[in-house]
Formats: C-alpha cells, sequence, structure tokens
C-alpha cells in the first residue's frame, strides 16, 4: 500500500477489555468465557443503537469506531450501565468489569479494519479508565464538554507507551455522587465541574453561617440567663439607657444653641439655656438614679422610678412658672416653657423605655 493507497478519516476510536481478565479464566475459563460472550453480544447491540460499527473484538478486546464522539460516549455509559446491572447477579469474584477508551483522532482504513495513532491512544486510554469506567482524551472532551449530561474529572498529562506525547486524559462521571476531589485540574476547561463545585460551597458556606448564628445566639441566651440570676443585666441596661439620654441631651442643646444663634440677630435674646438648664437637671436625676439602683435590684422598681421622676418635673417646672411669673414685669418674657419642654421630652423617652417593660412584668 502507497501514500496514494492510504485512505484516512476522522473518527472516534472505542477501545474495551476486562479487567483482570487472565484471573477470570484462570478460575473458571467455561464461565468467564460465557460471560464474555453474553457482554460482548451486549455491547455490539448498544453499539449498533448509537450508530458505531464494531472494527475487532479479539480475546477479551473490542474496537469500535463511530463518527460522533457524543455517540461514542453515550453508547460507552449505556455499555457500563448495563453491565452493571447485570454483574449485581453475580459473586464479587466472577464479576466482569470493562474499561472502556475513547479518543477523537486520524485513522488508516484498511478494508474493515482501522489502524495509527488515533486507535493506539484509545487503547492506552482504556488502560486508565477504572474498571467499570471510561477515560476520554482531550480531543474528546473538547466535542461533548456542554453537550452531555456528565461530569469529567481531569487526570493530567498521561505518558503511555508507545505515544511520543503525553496525552491528556479525563475520566467521565457517569453518577453525580462518584464525582472525587479533583487533582491537577484543567481550570480553563471544566466549567461544568466548576459550576457544580461552586454550587456545592455556596450551599456548605450557608450551612457554616447558618450553624455560627445558631451557637451565636445560644451563647447570648445562656448569658442573658446568667446576668438576669446576677442581677447584673438590669444594670446594663440602665447604664445602655443613660448614654442614649446623655447622647439626646448633647444633640437636642446643640442644635437649640445653633438656633439661638442664628435667630439672635432678629429677636436679641439668649435663651438656649433654660432648656439646657432644665434637661440638665433631668439627666443629673437620671445619673443619679442609675447610681442609686445599680445597688438595688431592679425588678419591681421601674414604675416607681417614673412616677419619683414625673413628680419632681412638676416640682421643678411649677417653681420655675413661679418664677417667671414674678419676674415677668422686669422681664417681660415668658421662658419657663423651654425647660419644661426639654426635660418633656425626657420624660417622654423615660415613660417610653421603662413604663412598658415594667406593665409587661406585672402582666
Amino acid at each position: 500500500m502507497t501514500e496514494k493507497d492510504v485512505k484516512r478519516r476522522l473518527a472516534a476510536i472505542f477501545s474495551a477489555d476486562v479487567k483482570e481478565y487472565s484471573r477470570l479464566m484462570r478460575d473458571d475459563e467455561v464461565a468467564t468465557v460465557n460471560t464474555l460472550n453474553d457482554y460482548r453480544e451486549l455491547m455490539k447491540k448498544l453499539i449498533k443503537q448509537h450508530h458505531g460499527r464494531v472494527v475487532d473484538s479479539p480475546g477479551d478486546n473490542l474496537l469500535a469506531e463511530f463518527s460522533s464522539v457524543v455517540d461514542a460516549v453515550q453508547s460507552a455509559v449505556a455499555v457500563q450501565k448495563e453491565l452493571m446491572a447485570r454483574n449485581v447477579a453475580l459473586p464479587d469474584d466472577r464479576k466482569m468489569e470493562f474499561r472502556i477508551g475513547i479518543n477523537l483522532g486520524d485513522v488508516i482504513v484498511d478494508k474493515d479494519g482501522i489502524y495509527g495513532d488515533g486507535v493506539n491512544i484509545a487503547a492506552r486510554l482504556e488502560g486508565l479508565a477504572n474498571p467499570g469506567g471510561i477515560c476520554i482524551s482531550r480531543t474528546a472532551y473538547d466535542q461533548i464538554e456542554d453537550k452531555l449530561p456528565f461530569g469529567y474529572e481531569y487526570l493530567g498529562e498521561k505518558t503511555v507507551k508507545n505515544i511520543s506525547k503525553p496525552v491528556r486524559a479525563y475520566r467521565v462521571v457517569i453518577e453525580s455522587d462518584e464525582i472525587t476531589p479533583k487533582v491537577g485540574k484543567e481550570p480553563s476547561h471544566d466549567r461544568r465541574d466548576r459550576h457544580r463545585n461552586a454550587i456545592e460551597e455556596k450551599k456548605a458556606r450557608k450551612e457554616r453561617l447558618k450553624e455560627r448564628k445558631e451557637r451565636h445566639k445560644e451563647r447570648k441566651r445562656k448569658k442573658e440567663i446568667r446576668l438576669e440570676e446576677r442581677g447584673i443585666k438590669p444594670r446594663i441596661k440602665r447604664k445602655n439607657g443613660f448614654s442614649i439620654h446623655l447622647r439626646a441631651y448633647v444633640g437636642v442643646i446643640g442644635l437649640l444653641l445653633i438656633i439661638n444663634i442664628l435667630t439672635y440677630a432678629s429677636t436679641n435674646r439668649i435663651w438656649f439655656q433654660w432648656p439646657a438648664f432644665g434637661w440638665g437637671l433631668g439627666l443629673y436625676l437620671h445619673w443619679f438614679h442609675v447610681r442609686k439602683a445599680a445597688k438595688i435590684k431592679q425588678q419591681g422598681r421601674t414604675m416607681s422610678g417614673f412616677r419619683r421622676h414625673l413628680g419632681t418635673y412638676v416640682g421643678v417646672i411649677g417653681f420655675l412658672l413661679l418664677v417667671n411669673i414674678l419676674t415677668y414685669t422686669s422681664t417681660n418674657r415668658i421662658w419657663f416653657q423651654w425647660p419644661a419642654l426639654g426635660w418633656g421630652l425626657f420624660l417622654f423617652f423615660h415613660w417610653q423605655v421603662f413604663a412598658p417593660r415594667s406593665s409587661k412584668k406585672d402582666q
């Protein structure tokens, strides 16, 4: 045959052989041959259903070709699933498991046979496959990556016998629960696996975050119980209430000072000191109450504290009103409403924070 007579074509080559065939034959030749013939007939039938052609089947090997890599891989998956189902009925030492290698490459056609590196690579990939598994080349993988509902595990570059260049190999993951941690994976060519791993990692992060939140809530709940038992929690709340009060005082009085400055030219009056003084008295009483209450258990005393606050407010504002009335003829100013308003704001705040809580306890 001359170079001109050589007929070449691109084909998907399917190569399969039996794991531990020699041991099976040694243990029971007749049973092994019968099982091999049954399995081989099944494989031929499935290959034909997927538009393939069996080229040769010497010994425990089977060689087939397909015009489509998609058909070749689908045929291989169907073969392995059927053989797996049949092996269930056999004892472990009599199971017959095939390894399948698939390559897309150039082949030389001579009558009904095919030859060349394309065939040799498929045979080497078959040797890299797990028993009952499928191993494909990079050229095959590039054609089916997004076309079939399977996973693919990159096995790396493999140096195989009688092939000059390393072969990039991929394992076909037939079932989702067969996926194993990827080692040496090509990040630019395994989009399907990356997407699956990203989803699984996202779910795992959510679960970890949820567990941390639950643990934090449980620790916080236990801490609150311990503080309640020691009478510490009420003191913490009172201190927090005073700090809020202090910040509100500084903010509001600061705002009133700015308003007073901006309106001074038209009114010629300085009045911000009155609400500052009135509210300042309330702030002082609040601070005094916090210090005193720190030594006393809080339970049952919040409403009485509000009543004392209200009585103090009425007394002080009444006194300021009396002073305003007595000095009105000389000053011609009504100013008592400013401390009344300022302190009244705090009184309302005190009622909102403490009185409702006390009423809930009473219930």
